[in-house]
């Protein structure tokens, strides 16, 4: 790794972010989930900005006896979506992921959106550079 936590967020986002549509069922959403082996995929949605769903989002779900063939990704999936900028320093944004309570910040190069990026992203940064530090 050639950056640090004052890297811009960008450096994290690699390839296409992973989307689902907000009429696949439970079931459907978890294949995807499980085939890309990611923990979160974006909701594309026809009128307006995307949604985020994540494994957390369809266990929760599941739990509450929800039926995974009947339930869709537009049920389930969280609305309110930390966005930050491509050029947000990783630091920036770790510290927004914790003061937010959330673990997904959807990353945006002006009105494009560029992909996602994990507390776990971020942390694995933060933490060679604190390690280096020692």
């Amino acid at each position: 790794m050639t950056f640090g936590a004052r890297a811009h967020v960008s450096v994290l986002v690699t390839g296409e972010p992973v989307s689902v549509d907000e009429d696949m069922t439970l079931r459907a959403i978890a294949a995807v989930l499980g085939a890309k082996t990611i923990g979160v995929a974006l909701v594309r949605r026809a009128d307006r900005p995307p949604g985020i769903v994540s494994e957390r989002d369809v266990i929760r779900a599941l739990g509450d006896d929800a039926d995974p063939d009947t339930i869709w990704g537009a049920d389930v999936m969280t609305e309110d979506l930390l966005a930050v900028d491509a050029d947000d320093r990783i630091i920036d944004v770790a510290l927004s992921l914790v003061d937010q309570d959330v673990r997904h910040a959807v990353v945006f190069n002006g009105a494009d959106l560029r992909g996602v990026v994990s507390t776990r992203d971020l942390l694995r940064v933060v933490a060679n550079e604190l390690a280096a530090s020692w």
